[in-house]
């Protein structure tokens, strides 16, 4: 059984040098490539007909679209994981991917009032995310650092969904639909050097801003408890498979 990515973008011109936003989640998954498919539905692929035999699990990558922007390939997109939602299949959405699945279910999704938000953040769980059997597994505490890069977020989320926790500028940041679909904001596919590569594009922009870019690099740290989000997505998925 097949792992599907469906990824809606591609990274920075410096950080292809380390791979497609695909390559990331595998690494960060344990996965080797004949495990996974990928479709890159933002280059007009199109997604395979859906049955949930074919598939361990799907996973919805960032891009630099905007879910605002509702395009056709982002409305095709939403059709298949409408059927994959259905089917009960173990999905996670990533930064666009979270509020494409936002979007879909009837949330707000738009600029964020408050701004870009980009480099280090602290996500703290609420009571639901702390007892998540997948967020709730991330960190003995109810905090933990993560990376983030967006200027959109989940302004009003689903009433379908549970909140699952926030940042300081995200107070909608990680949410679950039902028992088997999440939604994060933050990046557990990125290291170090990816957020340092991002935010160094992305400097003049920044700067524009308000931002100091030197000083958002200068404070990066592991995120460690963030990353292995991935790992216990991809073990929860294959148990709830083979189950």
């Amino acid at each position: 059984m097949l792992f599907l990515i469906i990824q809606t973008g591609d990274p920075v011109p410096k950080a292809k040098a380390v791979g497609s936003f695909a390559d990331w989640f595998m690494a960060g998954m344990g996965l080797a490539t004949n495990q996974v498919q990928v479709v890159d539905v933002h280059k007009g692929e199109e997604l395979p007909a859906f049955d949930s035999e074919d598939w361990t699990a799907v996973l919805v990558t960032g891009s630099a679209s905007m879910v605002t922007e509702q395009l056709d390939w982002m409305k095709q997109t939403q059709r298949w994981l409408t059927e994959a939602f259905a089917a009960e299949l173990p999905t996670l959405g990533v930064c666009f991917g979270h509020q494409l699945i936002a979007d879909l279910l009837g949330g707000q999704v738009d600029y964020n009032p408050l701004g870009r938000h980009m480099g280090l953040s602290a996500l703290t769980l609420n009571d639901a995310g702390r007892q998540d059997k997948l967020l709730g597994k991330l960190s003995p505490n109810n905090v933990f650092n993560t990376f983030v890069s967006h200027q959109q977020n989940v302004l009003q989320l689903p009433q379908c969904v549970t909140l699952l926790g926030s940042c300081e500028n995200d107070s909608n940041h990680v949410f679950r639909y039902k028992d088997h679909v999440w939604g994060v904001q933050f990046h557990p596919e990125w290291d170090q050097s990816i957020m340092r590569t991002y935010i160094e594009a992305r400097e003049k922009a920044l700067l524009e801003e308000g931002f100091d870019p030197a000083s958002m690099a200068a404070q990066l740290t592991d995120c460690d408890e963030a990353e292995s989000l991935l790992k216990h997505f991809a073990a929860f998925s294959q148990q709830r498979k083979s189950a």
